[in-house]
């Protein structure tokens, strides 16, 4: 399977778990509803501004939609509220050992105390 069918099947599977048609997906991210299908069928692959509006929508990460991870973490709508460092500070941390993560936590602490 090539990437773009990868994608496509994720864009898929994630509009029909929402319950969307492929009109209500293309009305959420701006493009047509003849994009969302070569999308899902995999004739054509998403920008990257597709795939940005992609995950806002589908509440999830671009790399999942992208098939860079196999675990679908479904986002919840006050991340997209913090700005980009933020966003970034959160993603650096959830990629730490355990152990620096507790460090991390009792810093904070120490810092909003």
């Amino acid at each position: 399977m090539d990437v773009s069918n990868a994608i496509g099947n994720r864009i898929m599977a994630l509009r029909e778990a929402d319950g969307l048609t492929q009109e209500q997906l293309a009305r959420r991210v701006g493009v047509s509803q003849a994009t969302v299908s070569q999308w899902e069928s995999g004739m054509r692959a998403p920008t990257a501004e597709a795939v940005v509006a992609l995950a806002h929508s589908f509440d999830t990460s671009a790399d999942f939609l992208l098939g860079l991870v196999d675990e679908q973490i479904r986002l919840v709508p006050y991340f997209r509220e913090l700005t980009e460092d933020e966003q970034l500070l959160l993603q650096a941390f959830s990629q730490l050992s355990a152990k620096k993560k507790r460090a991390v936590e009792q810093l904070i602490a120490a810092l909003t105390e």
